[in-house]
């Protein structure tokens, strides 16, 4: 029996070590996978609304001569939100292969879609949200604005777009001669 009444307590004092041992532990762990990134896993809601001054025109490269729709430059909401006010947009034949600049840029201001693209300033805007949002929205793509077709000093005509940059959103100028597959879809105003 004494060595019942002695094991008891034994056994209790395993129990009180195993319980603080495995709370320690668990704290460790938390701390540990804290110090580790786990908290990259918790996503924290973006602020996908874009604010754009419509008073201010855009700078545009040394090689720019005009804009194809001048009437553009500065059109648009001032405020809106990327996810459910702005859709991708491709041309049928970009949907099972690929298609010209120069088909699309026809097709958008034959069907006066045009007016519904994106333009210049609203790259800009969506440039300075940043990557994350970027990456959110437009993964793998290169969104093409279509509202600010600038052409250069020798007739050529570009159309400026945003792509992933590794670690911020690169803002480029693409040549209509140039191919659009799936990956390229025209940013437009639902």
């Amino acid at each position: 029996m004494t060595n019942v009444v002695k094991a008891l307590p034994r056994i209790e004092e395993y129990n009180n070590e195993t319980t603080e041992r495995k709370t320690h532990m668990d704290k460790q762990n938390k701390i540990g996978l804290n110090q580790l990134g786990a908290n990259l896993y918790i996503e924290e809601p973006l602020d996908l609304t874009v604010g754009v001054d419509r008073s201010v025109k855009p700078t545009y490269p040394d090689w720019f001569k005009k804009l194809e729709h001048p009437e553009l430059e500065c059109s648009g909401p001032a405020k809106y939100n990327l996810q459910a006010e702005v859709y991708g947009w491709f041309h049928d034949d970009q949907k099972n292969g690929y298609t010209t600049g120069k088909i699309i840029c026809k097709y958008l201001q034959e069907s006066k879609a045009v007016s519904t693209c994106l333009n210049l300033q609203d790259g800009l805007a969506i440039q300075a949200k940043g990557i994350v949002v970027f990456r959110k929205l437009f993964v793998d793509k290169a969104v093409f604005l279509w509202g600010s077709v600038a052409q250069n000093r020798d007739g050529h005509l570009y159309v400026p777009y945003l792509y992933d940059y590794g670690v911020s959103v690169g803002l480029d100028w693409r040549w209509l001669g140039n191919y659009w597959y799936s990956l390229s879809p025209a940013l437009r105003f639902s």
